[in-house]
């Protein structure tokens, strides 16, 4: 799967797709806050489809791509109403706007590590607004 298929399960709202983008034993480290460390493609799938669930109009708009050998950067804005709980954030029923970039360690198609950074401020903006 390429970072373009990627892309298009997040746009299809699916958890499982996602996790199918990333080797078996495949890493996704959120190094913005709250961050998160997940190992395999259960544990991803289980934890981006509560992002999913949380906006479940949610699209993920790439406004930049960068492919340098098996290092693949993907610039982008995930979008959409936040109607559902996620930990530590509330339902707060506003559009969210966050911005972020992921840094995709390529194994052939399939995804061996995806390190992802996002603006917090933005993200937990929401509470107090």
């Amino acid at each position: 799967m390429s970072a373009d298929q990627l892309v298009a399960a997040w746009n299809a709202r699916s958890g499982a797709d996602i996790a199918a983008a990333f080797r078996e034993d495949g890493r996704r480290i959120e190094f913005a806050r709250p961050g998160a460390t997940l190992v395999g493609r259960q544990a991803i799938a289980a934890h981006t489809q509560a992002y999913i669930d949380a906006v479940p109009d949610c699209a993920l708009d790439v406004r930049g791509m960068t492919v340098a050998g098996d290092v693949t950067t993907l610039e982008w804005t995930y979008r959409g109403t936040h109607t559902g709980d996620i930990p530590g954030l509330a339902a707060t029923g506003r559009d969210i706007e966050l911005p972020g970039v992921s840094v995709l360690q390529m194994d052939g198609d399939t995804v061996a590590e995806e390190r992802v950074y996002w603006d917090a401020a933005t993200l937990f903006g929401l509470m107090e607004g």
